[in-house]
């Protein structure tokens, strides 16, 4: 049974302000592409990709059915429709305005108040641009430690990190389905 395939589908949403990086890394990580101009998302925006993760010697395939959550707070409506069983969250600040990183607490909140202690992973979005950097990755950690267990510094721009966050939040929710 060792090659063995299995194959499930997880609903994840990424979660934060406005102009955080929401739609630009959902797209770095299925079509491989960026585009820098912004465009606001209304309600959500939802894409797959399937990734395949190697988990105690199998196969096994990952549809990732990703929702793009408007970053607008208070739109109750779509939250508790685009929230309504996840199985797993980014949660992502652009490193360049303080203010997104101190409004994720409310974005957790609010995704744990209708999918209770799903998998969150923190990205710091925005990272190529060093010079311009609001939040420290001590900041991060500290949050992360605190809420999330697991952050990366990502780029949309530039890809960094993009694939390996995805991935590692897919295997958080394959174990958490094993441990249901």
């Amino acid at each position: 049974m060792a090659n063995k395939s299995h194959n499930f589908i997880f609903k994840i949403c990424l979660i934060g302000d406005p102009e955080v990086g929401k739609t630009s890394l959902m797209k770095r990580f299925v079509l491989d592409q960026y585009d820098g101009d912004y465009i606001l998302t209304l309600g959500a925006k939802v894409m797959k990709k399937i990734v395949q993760i190697d988990h105690e010697g199998q196969n096994v395939n990952i549809t990732l059915l990703l929702w793009d959550i408007m970053g607008q707070k208070h739109f109750k409506i779509i939250e508790s429709v685009a929230f309504e069983n996840v199985v797993g969250g980014l949660v992502v600040c652009d490193l360049t305005r303080k203010e997104t990183f101190e409004n994720l607490k409310y974005w957790i909140d609010a995704v744990w108040k209708i999918s209770p202690g799903i998998p969150l992973i923190m990205l710091g979005n925005k990272s190529d641009l060093q010079e311009e950097l609001a939040v420290s990755d001590e900041q991060i950690k500290k949050f992360s430690d605190k809420f999330t267990s697991t952050w990366y510094l990502t780029s949309a721009k530039t890809g960094d990190n993009v694939e390996e966050a995805f991935q590692k939040l897919a295997e958080y929710c394959l174990k958490g389905v094993g441990n249901e």
